[in-house]
């Protein structure tokens, strides 16, 4: 069975500390608006030091469930540049060890950025995700790389990315299907259809279609009654994350409605 799970993006946008989210997590609310996991954001003032850790493996140790979305602000794993690449690394592979600490369910990463030679920088971003799988690996830890929004400057927006690189490198990379910036690129049905086997985690979150706004669910114009009732049909036992920063508990409920998960 498939289960839906909450982002902290929503407190981070809003500039609210990590203790705040602690409260969140450990607020008594409706069952339809509870998450049954929450995914950590491992950035700026979330990170996940030994002290903001020690909060979260006492909620863990109550019987709470976690995912972990890797840093993202100024990393480039496909950096040309070797120390800052390698730095950038370095700041993922302390992401990993966090989520081992906690026995998170799953790793989010992005892809790295193109720069000003795509093909060199190509090859380093394959070469860097296949390092970080074989690290996470190493703990029993899956990684599932995630779709960015349609940009000159982003690898992983097509599925064809995907499917190339899977061929290529040979590794049962699992993925973050993003539906918000699959959304935008017009490109959810080519997803489904070609690699939805190899989905984890499903980032979802609304949009107009022309830029990543993160609304509610339901208030873009994704056509959620379609998507839920394919993934219902093929059985997907993953992890829904809802990452919208508008309306987050009330998008955890409508999405639990809308996959008969309540």
């Amino acid at each position: 069975m498939a289960i839906v799970g909450l982002s902290a993006l929503y407190i981070i946008i809003k500039g609210e500390p990590f203790e705040d989210l602690i409260k969140d997590i450990a607020f008594e609310r409706e069952k339809k608006e509870n998450p049954d996991v929450w995914e950590l954001v491992d950035e700026a003032d979330h990170s996940l030091t030994y002290k903001n850790l020690k909060f979260i493996q006492d909620l863990s140790s109550q019987g709470y469930l976690f995912t972990v979305h890797s840093p993202y602000s100024g990393i480039n794993i496909a950096d040309l540049e070797a120390s800052r690449r390698k730095e950038s690394i370095s700041r993922v592979k302390r992401s990993i060890d966090s989520a081992a600490r906690i026995e998170a369910k799953a790793l989010v990463l992005h892809p790295g950025l193109r720069g000003k030679d795509p093909i060199i920088a190509q090859r380093l971003n394959e070469e860097s995700i296949i390092n970080l799988y074989d690290y996470a690996e190493s703990f029993g830890l899956t990684i599932a790389l995630e779709n960015m929004i349609p940009s000159p400057l982003n690898f992983m927006t097509k599925p064809v990315e995907f499917q190339d690189f899977l061929e290529r490198s040979k590794i049962k990379l699992k993925i973050t299907f993003d539906i918000g910036h699959a959304h935008i690129g017009n490109s959810v049905s080519e997803f489904v259809s070609k690699l939805s086997d190899k989905f984890f985690i499903i980032h979802a979150h609304d949009n107009k279609g022309m830029k990543d706004e993160h609304l509610g669910i339901g208030d873009g114009s994704i056509d959620w009654n379609g998507f839920t009732k394919k993934f219902m049909e093929h059985d997907f036992r993953g992890i829904y994350i809802v990452e919208s920063v508008e309306k987050p508990f009330e998008s955890v409920a409508k999405l639990k409605e809308m996959l008969n998960l309540i």
